[in-house]
């Protein structure tokens, strides 16, 4: 009995069958095996990416937002909040009520003792037409009760998503395979291409997720005196600056409108306290606050910790935070209600390298901003962080210089001055920078915001006054 031979299927090869593909049962010869063995495997591999294509299409498209945990923890807390809230005001109500009848009853003790005797002295019955007339107006008081109550603030930042969901972004097209074993550059690196940017001038600056935000001219700049610190700081109104010796509060006008010496050795910085109503003042030893028509300067019950130095203060709601001055420096949180007080020290929480000073210290609601540079290489770079956690969002290089401050302009932007390289560099939250960082004809040594569409930039003899939208 003769034994048929075939052939293997690859084309045109001539070679006898060597072994059946497990795969697809295919005749292939020796020489051909492993080739085909390898398109057996792609494709099987291939087959996998389309179930799993199909699996992650049909969690997407099935997702339930409104079933997420996220959702459901949320509405529990809404619902215990609304609990609390009516709590507070069950137990204000029944307060109200124990009052208001408690007058009442000793108005009624004292008209029960009231006699309608027709023998009663003149004196008597003016006494008792006194009483009753006064009960009369307490009634009148009592039913017109004006509750003052001030709106429920809430913190927003008591639920940051922003945070929570941080890195949630989807690429617009897959990556060649050479990109995901390449090399590149931080996206946290500045840029080298810098533009002019002239106080005098308007400019733009252009983002990288290409929204705009437009640097008018400085329709506005107002000669001052300079100081070692260049201290500024600015509420809804009003704007308060060091020169030498002097405090000076100016106005939107650019008019000074009080001046006052202050002989202490030196305001190292200035910041606006929203729920105080007042400035604070840093110096190096104590800690001030100045009321905003700068009639009241009072001394602060906060002392230097350990022989350390005040350098640096912002404050966010009720709470202010003050740097010290030097190498392993601190973070102080002090809370400013019902009285200032200290809350806890933050040196742990930041992870400091050997010589780093902490230069500028700014925050919002939400984040704070900090500039720490290292004088022995001098080198800078900037760090967002939480302000609740101080949990670290981004931190970004900002080369070679010292002397960097900054501020958030906007709740979204921060602006950074770089007196040593005569430059302005705007930075997101989330870490990102701009695409061009632009030169500014002069030094710019410190910045802050004004009013909703404003922010101030300070050099060596002028204050400039810049719009944005």
């Amino acid at each position: 009995m003769s034994i048929s031979k075939t052939r293997c299927i690859v084309d045109k090869c001539i070679r006898e069958t060597a072994s059946k593909c497990n795969s697809c049962e295919q005749n292939i010869c020796i020489h051909h095996l492993n080739e085909h063995a390898d398109q057996c495997r792609n494709i099987e591999s291939s087959l996998c990416l389309v179930d799993d294509i199909y699996e992650i299409s049909n969690r997407l498209n099935n997702f339930v937002i409104s079933k997420s945990q996220f959702i459901k923890t949320l509405e529990e807390w809404r619902y215990e909040a609304h609990e609390t809230i009516d709590k507070f005001c069950k137990s204000k109500q029944d307060e109200y009520i124990r009052i208001i009848k408690e007058e009442i009853a000793q108005s009624q003790r004292t008209i029960a003792t009231l006699s309608c005797d027709p023998d009663a002295s003149i004196d008597y019955i003016d006494w008792a037409k006194h009483k009753i007339e006064t009960i009369h107006e307490q009634l009148n008081e009592l039913e017109q009760i004006q509750l003052k109550i001030f709106p429920l603030k809430i913190d927003n930042s008591l639920i940051n998503i922003e945070s929570l969901i941080y890195d949630l972004k989807v690429d617009s097209s897959p990556p060649l395979l050479k990109d995901l074993f390449s090399s590149s550059s931080s996206k946290n690196e500045l840029t080298s291409d810098l533009n002019s940017f002239s106080p005098l001038n308007s400019n733009k600056i252009d983002l990288e997720n290409n929204s705009l935000v437009y640097y008018e001219s400085a329709k506005q700049y107002l000669k001052v005196q300079s100081d070692n610190w260049y201290s500024l700081a600015s509420n809804e109104t009003n704007l308060l600056i060091s020169e030498k010796s002097n405090l000076s509060l100016i106005d939107q006008s650019l008019r000074i409108i009080n001046r006052k010496s202050f002989l202490n050795i030196g305001i190292k910085d200035l910041c606006w306290s929203k729920i105080l109503s007042r400035f604070i003042l840093i110096t190096p030893k104590e800690i001030y606050t100045l009321d905003e028509n700068m009639i009241s300067l009072e001394l602060c019950p906060i002392n230097i910790i350990n022989n350390y130095r005040w350098e640096r203060g912002t404050s966010s709601n009720k709470t202010l935070f003050i740097s010290t001055f030097g190498e392993n420096p601190l973070i102080v949180e002090y809370n400013l209600l019902p009285s200032i007080h200290l809350n806890k020290r933050w040196q742990s929480a930041i992870s400091f390298q050997e010589n780093d000073i902490i230069n500028d210290i700014k925050s919002n609601e939400t984040y704070i901003g900090l500039i720490i540079e290292n004088d022995t290489i001098n080198q800078s770079y900037f760090q967002i962080r939480l302000i609740k956690s101080f949990q670290l969002i981004y931190s970004v290089d900002l080369g070679k210089g010292w002397a960097y401050r900054c501020s958030n302009i906007n709740g979204i932007h921060w602006i950074i001055v770089d007196s040593y390289n005569h430059r302005l560099i705007q930075i997101l939250n989330n870490g990102e920078t701009n695409k061009k960082i632009y030169n500014y004809s002069t030094k710019p040594f410190n910045i802050t915001h004004w009013t909703q569409q404003q922010f101030v930039i300070r050099t060596t003899e002028h204050i400039y006054i810049h719009d944005y939208c």
